[in-house]
């Protein structure tokens, strides 16, 4: 294992393993846990925080996102039985919130009983293993990747070395169709599809999280070699993982540290066959977002949208009941909704307030008690419908550990509180020009803070500069025009149009677009345009002054 100083959760495993301490769970005083129990009770699926120590949340693991009708019902049943809400979550899983000290260990022990499992979806875990939701059966589905996801979780699900054992938690990703509306480079792991000369497989990235893309570790594998490449992958994690400050333990880290070539070379101790270069990847960005979609075997998927991952029993009672009279599967997005196939016709009996917008928002306060204001209302206030029609997406996170996916979209939002503005109030850190389809690049840090009262309108003045312009697709647009220039001219650019009312459009002030531009070039883009704007005459080429007067002047009460 490299060398360095083990952090005091690693020290707790080392006194008791987190698979031996299930014996101790019925014996805890609830109403009374320390931190210690609760870092173990979250290798079982059960939630509970200091900040709010009288609920519990638990979640529950939904196999890439496929459930029975017949166990979706159960568990209806049981949300019901016990008054609990319900969120789709961004790993196409289901929470239960709503729970406290005297129910949340008999709602647990009836999900068991009814075929579900809690096992590993939180903390030092391999976490649930996601996909697109359309994986065999859409038209593109080149490799139906769900047999596999099966096998690698039978390798580490209850198993007890990898019951809460890895150095942090372990993000898989398996996309087998030739397009996505999804981008999964913000996994630790992510296999995705591929061809070398005549034969498809995948391509592995390592070291994704939700501020990092995932890097391509130039590996190519068939599907018949993927689950051996996951155990090796995870053998190496397990062995030689950073167990230090806890901040700095992901895959991520371990990279940083020693390099791909290095991680590359522990692989081969564990991996039976020879590594093979990379083939040409393979998944498009599909940019449509459809109620009905047709599938490869002419029938039809419906999409239902959760309200941003929140859903009720009376709305899954309804969606069971016509899955069931119609003989239909269901399955849960990693978009927080909700998929039948099997269709006959594009029709369904009951209303959905379909909306085009793509959207990742975290819980929230109402459901986590790290987050600063309650994420899902306020991203409802944001203008979905102009957002949905250029299909731009949107990332909205509730504090920094960014669950809301934030830098892997083409604008994203991490709330705070702020009394730069006048009293404290609601805000945000504002995110631009995410090259996510690819993973080149997370979106950048543009603005620190933006009143929840100025944002819309700052969005509607990003979005006139786009739709403007002569792309169609935003990421696009972000790497051919926004990613040229620096995040403190943006800021600025951004914030003066809105100010001044300038129409005026970004130029691309080279011929060889490959190359950003110069301070200079950009002090002198943004004189000619706002002449009224007095530039400071500092030596460091910066617009931090002019940043933080535009602010004020927009937004100070």
């Amino acid at each position: 294992m490299t060398t360095n100083k083990a952090n005091k959760i690693e020290r707790l495993k080392a006194t008791l393993k987190p698979y031996d301490f299930l014996d101790e769970i019925r014996r805890l005083d609830l109403k009374n846990l320390s931190e210690e129990e609760r870092f173990y009770l979250k290798n079982f699926g059960i939630y509970n925080h200091k900040l709010s120590p009288d609920t519990f949340m638990i979640r529950i693991r939904i196999t890439a996102g496929r459930i029975e009708v017949s166990k979706l019902a159960r568990l209806v049943q049981l949300s019901r039985e016990y008054a609990c809400s319900m969120i789709i979550t961004m790993r196409a899983q289901i929470e239960l919130h709503g729970m406290d000290a005297d129910n949340v260990l008999h709602v647990w022990k009836r999900l068991e009983e009814a075929g579900f499992t809690t096992w590993q979806t939180l903390t030092d875990n391999f976490r649930n293993i996601v996909t697109d939701p359309f994986d065999g059966k859409s038209k593109t589905s080149q490799i139906e990747v769900y047999p596999l996801i099966k096998e690698m979780e039978s390798l580490f699900l209850k198993n007890p070395d990898y019951v809460g054992t890895l150095p942090r938690k372990l993000n898989t990703a398996i996309c087998g169709t030739l397009d996505s509306s999804h981008s999964f480079f913000s996994n630790d792991l992510y296999f995705a599809l591929a061809k070398k000369e005549d034969l498809w497989g995948f391509n592995l990235y390592l070291g994704g999280k939700n501020s990092e893309m995932a890097q391509d570790a130039d590996i190519f594998v068939s599907p018949k070699d993927v689950v051996p490449l996951f155990k090796a992958v995870a053998k190496v994690y397990t062995v030689h993982g950073l167990r230090g400050t806890r901040s700095k333990t992901r895959i991520f880290h371990l990279l940083q540290k020693i390099g791909m070539d290095a991680f590359k070379t522990h692989l081969r101790s564990y991996y039976p066959k020879t590594l093979q270069s990379a083939g040409t990847f393979q998944t498009e960005k599909k940019t449509s977002t459809r109620e009905f979609t047709l599938l490869h075997d002419g029938r039809y998927a419906f999409c239902y949208t959760s309200r941003l991952g929140e859903i009720s029993a009376d709305e899954l009672s309804m969606l069971i009941n016509y899955a069931s009279s119609e003989k239909l599967s269901i399955r849960l997005g990693v978009d927080q909704n909700i998929y039948l196939f099997g269709l006959e016709k594009t029709e369904v009996p009951f209303k959905t307030d379909f909306s085009p917008a793509r959207l990742s928002v975290c819980a929230g306060n109402r459901y986590c008690a790290l987050s600063l204001f309650d994420m899902k209302e306020e991203a409802k206030m944001l203008p979905l419908q102009r957002l949905g029609t250029l299909k731009v997406s949107v990332g909205y996170s509730g504090c920094l550990k960014g669950c809301g996916k934030h830098q892997h979209v083409d604008i994203g939002l991490i709330g705070l509180r702020t009394a730069i503005f006048g009293p404290t109030q609601k805000s945000v850190r504002f995110f631009l020009g995410g090259q996510y389809t690819y993973g080149k690049a997370p979106a950048r840090l543009i603005l620190m803070a933006v009143p929840l009262h100025g944002l819309n309108d700052l969005i509607h003045t990003v979005l006139d500069e786009f739709t403007q312009s002569e792309y169609n697709d935003f990421e696009h647009f972000s790497r051919e025009v926004l990613n040229r220039f620096s995040t403190d001219f943006l800021a600025l650019w951004f914030l003066a149009k809105l100010y001044f009312g300038e129409t005026t459009l970004l130029k691309v002030l080279r011929s060889n677009t490959a190359v950003s531009h110069s301070a200079k070039e950009e002090k002198e883009l943004i004189v000619s345009v706002f002449p009224k704007l007095e530039l400071s005459n500092g030596q460091d080429n910066s617009f931090h002054k002019e940043i933080r007067e535009m602010n004020q002047m927009l937004w100070k009460e």
